[in-house]
Parts: structure tokens; C-alpha cells; sequence
């Protein structure tokens, strides 16, 4: 067991402090995103506190669009005190995608609104629905 200096947290509280479910916590120590946390003698999870901080990495990173594999990544990184170029080649891998993501959405938000412009929205579908029509032709 451990000494009275060292305060951990069971997985509940993580939850609370952290905003992250408990199954989250769990999925996460699975996928190898949060290290396996020390155990008591009945076999329950017991966390660091830093362990809140890593959590609220990973779901501010999940916001920014990163994957669960560029996440764990990226803390590989910070656990080994690895080398910011492996980061920011990571970032701007992410940031080129990013920027694909929007090229392809504003061709969908300028077809959707050109195919909106076109329908007067009135009349049975059988006469013909460029909404429909659009999509059919071309799917993006």
C-alpha cells in the first residue's frame, strides 16, 4: 500500500474532477491514452492527480479534431520528453486536413445552396426535386 504523502483518486473522482465519464477513463487506459493506474489489494483503480490535467489534454484535443492515435501520439511525446518537431509535424499534418475538410465543405455549402436557390419547395416529389437530383448526380 501506499504512503499517507501520496493522494490518489479512485475512478469516480477522476470523473468528477476531470468532467470525463468513468467508462471514458476506462476506454482510455484500454487505448493505452492513460497509464495504467495503480491498484489496491481489492483490485480498484487508484489515479495520480496529474492524471485530471492528462484527461482534460486528451478531450481538449479530441475538440481540436485529433485523433485517438495522433493523441496518444502526441502524449508519447510529452511522457518520453520527446523532440517538438515529431509535435509539430504531427500539428501540421493535422492542420493540412483540416484544410482539405474545409475545401470539401464549402463545395457541399455552395451546392446545397445553389440546389436550394433551384427548389421552390411546392409540387409533389415526382415532378422532380433538385434537391434530390443534385445529390444523386453527384455525391461529394
Amino acid at each position: 500500500m501506499w504512503g499517507e504523502a501520496m493522494q490518489t483518486l479512485s475512478i469516480g473522482e477522476l470523473a468528477e474532477r476531470s468532467g470525463v465519464a468513468s467508462q471514458a477513463i476506462r476506454y482510455y487506459e484500454k487505448e493505452k491514452l492513460m497509464p495504467a493506474p495503480q491498484r489496491t489489494e481489492a483490485n480498484y483503480r487508484r489515479f495520480p492527480l496529474d492524471a485530471v490535467d492528462r484527461l482534460q489534454f486528451i478531450v481538449h484535443a479530441k475538440q481540436w479534431g485529433f485523433t485517438l492515435d495522433e493523441i496518444r501520439e502526441l502524449l508519447i511525446l510529452q511522457d518520453a520528453n520527446g523532440d517538438r518537431a515529431q509535435a509539430k509535424r504531427i500539428a501540421k499534418e493535422k492542420l493540412h486536413r483540416v484544410r482539405e475538410q474545409i475545401k470539401h465543405l464549402s463545395r457541399i455549402e455552395a451546392l446545397l445552396s445553389r440546389t436550394l436557390a433551384e427548389c421552390t419547395g411546392e409540387g409533389p416529389m415526382r415532378e422532380g426535386c433538385p434537391i434530390v437530383e443534385a445529390i444523386a448526380e453527384k455525391s461529394e
